[in-house]
This record gives C-alpha cells, sequence and structure tokens, in this order.
C-alpha cells in the first residue's frame, strides 16, 4: 500500500517557484492526503503562492501577521501538524521550509513513529536538517543557482535573532564526507566476506545524513554517483548491484608497506605525505574516501599519529 504524506509548506520562508519540484518529490513517497500551505494572503507578495496552489488543489491557511518580527503562519502550520499527528491516519510528513523553528516539531513528529521528509533550500538550518529522516535541497534538485531575491526574502522572514547564512554558505554535507561514510560501508561489508549493497547502501547513507541526495553533487543515478565520485564500481547480480572495488592503479599493500617503512624512522607526517608523492605521485588518498591524509595512514593498523615535540605530528610504529 502507498504511504499517506502530509504536506505542509511554509510559504513565507519558501519561494513560489519551487512548487513544482516539491510536488514532483514528495508524490514518489506515496499519497498526499493532506496538503496546505500557510502564509498572510493578504500581502501582496503572496500573491502569486496563493495563485499557484490553486493548480493543485493545495488548501492556503491564511494567517495574518499580528505583531512584526512574529510569524503567526508558523504556529498555525505546528498546531495543524500536531492535529494531524493524533488523529494517526498519515504515514508521514513533507515540511517545506529552511526555517530551524521546524526543529522540535520534526523531532516530534519521529517520536511519533512518522516519517519526516524536509525540503528547502542548501543554505537551510542544519538542525532541522539533521531532524528530518530526509531534506531536499530544491535550489540543487532543479539545478539553479540561489537567486538573490531568494535570499534577501529568506532573510526578511527569518526569525529576530535567528543567525540566518549568507547566500554563498551551504549546510549541504562536503562530498568529502559522504565518501568517507561509502568506503566505511564497503569495508564493513568486506569484512564480513560480503558485497555491499547499492540500494542498502543509499539507505545507511541516508540515515546518518539526512540531506544526503546524489542530485546534490551533478549526479541523476546513485550508481552513476558511485562509479564516478568513488574507487568502486557497480556489479549487477540478477535483481540485485552490488558495490565492488575498481581495480587499483596503485596496490594500496604497496602504499601501506611504504607507509610502515617510513615510521620505523618516526617521519613527520607532512614528510610522509611528501614521500608518498614522489614514490606513488599516481597515488590520491581521496579516491579511498580518506578526506585526510591522516585519516588514511591512521587507517594502517601497525602505525599510529602521534604528537611530539612542538605539537608535531609523526607517523610512528603501533606497537599493540
Amino acid at each position: 500500500m502507498e504511504q499517506k504524506i502530509a504536506l505542509l509548506i511554509d510559504a513565507e520562508n519558501t519561494s513560489v517557484k519551487y512548487i513544482d519540484v516539491i510536488m514532483k518529490e514528495i508524490k514518489q513517497y506515496g499519497d498526499i492526503t493532506f496538503q496546505r500551505i500557510y502564509g498572510d494572503f493578504s500581502n501582496s507578495k503572496m500573491a502569486e503562492w496563493a495563485n499557484k496552489a490553486l493548480d493543485y488543489a493545495i488548501v492556503p491557511i491564511h494567517q495574518a501577521i499580528y505583531t512584526t518580527g512574529k510569524n503567526a503562519a508558523d504556529i498555525m502550520l505546528v498546531i495543524d501538524a500536531m492535529d494531524i499527528l493524533f488523529q494517526n491516519n498519515v504515514d508521514g510528513f513533507c515540511i517545506v521550509s529552511s526555517d530551524s523553528d521546524f526543529t522540535r516539531l520534526a523531532n516530534r513528529l519521529r517520536e511519533g513513529g512518522k516519517l519526516v521528509i524536509g525540503m528547502g533550500m542548501s543554505c537551510a538550518s542544519k538542525t532541522f536538517i539533521s531532524a528530518c529522516n530526509e531534506y531536499k535541497y530544491l535550489d540543487k534538485i532543479i539545478e539553479d543557482d540561489l537567486e538573490l531575491e531568494d535570499s534577501i526574502e529568506l532573510k526578511d522572514n527569518a526569525k529576530m535573532g535567528e543567525d540566518v547564512k549568507l547566500e554563498n554558505e551551504s549546510a549541504m554535507t562536503p562530498l568529502s564526507e559522504i565518501k568517507c561514510a561509502i568506503n566505511r560501508i564497503v569495508q564493513y561489508a568486506e569484512s564480513k566476506g560480503e558485497y555491499a549493497n547499492l540500494g542498502s547502501t543509499k539507505s545507511q547513507i541516508q540515515r546518518e545524513y539526512a540531506d544526503f541526495d546524489e542530485r546534490n553533487y551533478g549526479y541523476t543515478l546513485f550508481r552513476k554517483f558511485i562509479e564516478e565520485e568513488t574507487r568502486f564500481q557497480v556489479q549487477q547480480n540478477g535483481s540485485t548491484a552490488y558495490i565492488v572495488r575498481k581495480q587499483a592503479v596503485v596496490d594500496e599493500k604497496i602504499i601501506s608497506d611504504y607507509v610502515i617503512t617510513l615510521a620505523k624512522g618516526k617521519m613527520e607526517l607532512g614528510a610522509v605525505g611528501r614521500n608518498i608523492h614522489n614514490q606513488f605521485p599516481e597515488f590520491k588518498y581521496k579516491e579511498l574516501g580518506y578526506s585526510k591524509l591522516s585519516k588514511y595512514i591512521s587507517s594502517i593498523p601497525q602505525v599510529k599519529i602521534e604528537a611530539m615535540k612542538g605539537n608535531k605530528k609523526y607517523v610512528v610504529l603501533n606497537k599493540q
């Protein structure tokens, strides 16, 4: 059976240009049983939202602003969300906003056993993103840079005292972190003599990073993301796809043995990096899923990194 989803849109925090994307994305999760949009529609700036809502039969919930700097529409959205939760006739909620004020609401809905999907800008509050099961960056999905007017609008509607990110700042998880997570998942599967399942790997990444979506990094398929951004490739076995290692340009064992040899002399970390580069110029630790050289070296059981004189870091043998 299809999941039943309640769609609640904070129109005062979201540009109307994203409505088509919002509806397309949410329909992938199931049937929309509640679809409501919140704002002060007496404001001329909200007229386009009110007109566009009619195209999708979205119910506009008008809430006048009684006090400057206070967004009464947010309160109305929260009240409706809790009413729907207690009715217990939906499987999940989609909250469209970039506002950190909805963090506790997302937490409470998840405590009630509901799926919570967030949608908003890539400058959204990190706390709100983390509170959702999944978070979709609307500006990334439509492959369009956030326009200046959207940035200004977001600042105008932000709560008093809230620290709003600048337009060119992003809360999106860095690609290096995603690569490290994928590397860890694949290595764990290999340690058990198994292969990492493609679909399960994506689900696990999304559990760790609610904002992960391969489209954020320019890919339409997770499979393409794996094959072009990591040192792994995808193999098909019947109807199941697995993630396996690509043929390495440089044998990792040769590199690790070389690091062990350097560690016997207690070499400074930077010098180890230079030696590796000079000896194996084609070797790239980032292709192994490590964001820093130190993280790659720390993954070698026979060595460790210690801070010595002047707090300089040295690579030494691990005597444990």
